[in-house]
């Protein structure tokens, strides 16, 4: 089957009214805080912003860390929200801790089990958050633009030799360091990306 035009639009449609949701929001997060939105706050930021356009989401305020799915929405399934850092050709974000499994075929096969649909990113740049300058870019992709085992993955070696971790190159990039937990890094660029919208969260 091909994809539905109409759908795409309502999609689409959707997905503009929520991000001028969550900048509504954002920018009244920061008329009080001057902290970069994130964590379990960009959970409850997104679910109450869906709500607003008339969407339904469970979600739970435990501050659970389960891996992969934070929300669960009808229109979009499973959403793993997260926060990123912008490089010059796409987001970067952290990904779950490995450390119980002892290879790399072990680490990147439970990374690649569908734990989540998708993701919500709230993406930010280091420099404009330290000058107080609250710009944002939502990004919003389907979780299997973002499976490891697709990648090519080699170890890496320290000025040491000893070994400091793996990483994994392709379509997009990956990275698990040993000194970090054995957490996984990934960047995706920009056009593996669905959705981009910027969020100018400046109060007014």
């Amino acid at each position: 089957m091909g994809i539905n035009p109409l759908r795409v639009a309502q999609m689409s449609h959707k997905m503009e009214k929520l991000a001028k949701t969550i900048e509504t929001r954002i920018k009244r997060y920061h008329k009080d805080f001057s902290l970069p939105m994130m964590a379990e706050l960009w959970e409850e930021t997104l679910v109450r912003s869906m709500e607003d356009i008339g969407l339904k989401p469970e979600w739970d305020n435990d501050r659970s860390h389960k891996v992969g799915e934070d929300i669960k929405e009808e229109t979009f399934g499973r959403i793993s929200c997260k926060s990123g850092s912008l490089t010059k050709n796409g987001v970067k974000f952290n990904g779950s801790r490995t450390t119980k499994f002892k290879t790399i075929d072990e680490k990147i096969e439970f990374l690649s089990e569908s734990h989540d649909d998708v993701y919500f990113l709230l993406a930010k740049n280091v420099k404009d958050m330290k000058e107080k300058n609250f710009k944002y870019k939502l990004v919003v992709f389907d979780s299997s633009e973002v499976k490891v085992n697709k990648l090519i993955w080699e170890e890496k070696i320290s000025k040491n030799g000893n070994l400091s971790g793996w990483k994994g190159t392709g379509s997009f990039d990956a990275e698990i360091n040993r000194s970090m937990s054995d957490q996984l890094w990934t960047t995706i660029p920009f056009e593996k990306i669905k959705y981009t919208y910027d969020i100018d969260a400046n109060p007014v």
